[in-house]
């Protein structure tokens, strides 16, 4: 018999990889080929950012300047119902960093090219 303790963190573990699939089915990124220290950054952006928008909307902008991504995240989150708080905004930002900078490097998928203005739409 498991503790309720152990179950929640079980269902953690399940919610969070229920979400790195269907995440990867509908942005195309294979949140398997990201670092594990990577991870539950791509968790809570996925999970926050898909609240209003399609995950492929900010992975595929293009942006790949650090000081656009902070600006874009803070608009962001001052939507309401967005459901990002000034604290989720370090680790957002760090998974969109390691996104914009390293993710192409490592796996065959190629960014856009930089972009200089924001995503459309906004």
């Amino acid at each position: 018999m498991t503790s309720p303790r152990a179950n929640r963190r079980w269902g953690a573990i399940v919610a969070a990889l229920l979400i790195a699939a269907c995440a990867t089915a509908r942005d195309g990124l294979d949140v398997t080929q990201l670092p594990a220290d990577v991870r539950p950054d791509y968790a809570l952006f996925a999970r926050r950012c898909s609240k209003c928008h399609q995950l492929a909307r900010p992975l595929h902008s293009g942006i790949r300047d650090d000081a656009m991504w902070a600006d874009y995240v803070e608009r962001m989150r001052r939507q309401p119902g967005s459901g990002i708080s000034p604290s989720d905004t370090k680790p957002i930002l760090r998974f969109l960093h390691y996104y914009s900078h390293d993710y192409a490097r490592h796996t065959a998928v190629s960014l856009a090219p930089d972009r200089r203005d924001g995503p459309e739409g906004d």
